[in-house]
Order: C-alpha cells, then structure tokens, then sequence
C-alpha cells in the first residue's frame, strides 16, 4: 500500500530499509508520523483508484492537472524537507544537496518513497546536456490501483518529479509521462526537463510515438 506524505522519536537516520523505520505510530493518538515528524496516512488502492474517479466525474480532464499540481507542490515540499534532513545527516550541518554527487542525492531522497509503497526507479542523467533527465517506475501506485485504460494516468508522479527537480535544479523543470503500467506497459517513463522539451515530448505522445521515439525527437 502507498504512503502518502507524512516521525519523532527516531535517532539512527541511515541504514534503515523497513517501513518501521521510516513511519511511526503514536501509542495514544494512533497518528502515522514520518523520520521528521511529518503527519502521514496510509491509502489503499481503493482510496487511489476512488479518488482519480472522483476526481474525473466531477471536473472532467481537468482532474489530471488538478493531480499534477498536487503532485508538484508535494514534490517542492517533500525535496525542501529532504535537503534539511541531508544537511545534518550526510552534510555534518553544513553540506547542502547542492554540493553532494547528484546520483547519491536522488537515490538518497527516492529510497524511502520505495519502502513506503511507490514503487521502485531507475533514473538516466544521459541527458543532462540536453537539459532532461529519465526515471522509469516500476510497481506505480496510482497505475496499478488503476484499470487499463491506455493513456498514461501517473499524474501525480509527473507533478513531483517537476516539483523535485525544480527545488534541485534551482529552476522551473515540467515532467510528462510518456509510458505508462496503465497503457499495458510493464513500467512507467517520465521525462524530466524545460518546458520547452516537455511540450515537444507531450506533442509527440499526442501523436501515438511510444517511449523511445519520443527519447529520440526530443534528442535530436
């Protein structure tokens, strides 16, 4: 089940890899709380799949920017959270995100986003000097709660990693998904870049390209 946003009480920071060390539960209150003391919830699919529909039957199309959005402010918070916590973690108070090895950040900020239930990622700098990046998911939350309907339904997903990337990049980053579990594939892909590549990257989704064709016009 996914995690959505959410501890206190935790003195060890790394090397933790179960959802015990990650979320915890007030004895009195019942309340989930997260390593930095974010409230949390758990939502089971049948909150996600309910929610997307909801969503859908109230305000039409616009519910995928409506979950896009969400995303992307989830993403900005979630990434100004993280850099605190890695600053005292791996920065003795004083290293920010901005100075560590990109790769270590991201995996560092993704991993407990794995254990709390959103899947599994592999993400491409390849593109840097393109100005994009790749992440491919595996086990989404949102596609899997969903019905195959054959256009990418990961919305959320998309917003944060815009939202992510812009805290990091220090500048304004779009993301599209251009496959997605939901259109019968076995993972989801994202990419991650100016505005300018994302809205070259959606006309081309728009014109039936798959993953790799779009990788290859936005490339070239």
């Amino acid at each position: 089940m996914a995690i959505t946003p959410a501890d206190g009480g935790f003195k060890n920071y790394h090397n933790y890899f179960t959802p015990e060390e990650f979320v915890k539960r007030d004895p009195q209150t019942q309340n989930l709380y997260l390593r930095d003391g974010q409230r949390a919830v758990y939502a089971s699919e049948d909150f996600i799949s309910g929610l997307h529909a909801g969503l859908h039957q109230e305000v039409d199309d616009a519910a995928n920017l409506i979950m896009y959005k969400c995303g992307y402010e989830w993403g900005v918070n979630d990434m100004n959270r993280f850099a605190n916590r890695m600053r005292h973690e791996f920065g003795g108070g004083k290293t920010d995100i901005w100075n560590m090895n990109r790769k270590f950040v991201m995996e560092s900020w993704w991993w407990p986003l794995t254990v709390e239930g959103w899947g599994s990622w592999t993400i491409d700098f390849g593109f840097e000097k393109q100005g994009m990046c790749f992440v491919t998911i595996y086990n989404s939350a949102v596609a899997k709660s969903m019905e195959q309907v054959g256009k990418p339904v990961c919305h959320m997903y998309a917003g944060m990693f815009a939202g992510v990337f812009s805290v990091f990049d220090k500048q304004e980053r779009d993301c599209i998904e251009v496959q997605c579990y939901a259109m019968g594939n076995d993972c989801c892909k994202f990419l991650i870049g100016t505005k300018e590549k994302v809205n070259a990257a959606e006309f081309w989704r728009r014109e039936g390209a798959n993953a790799q064709e779009i990788l290859e016009k936005v490339v070239s």
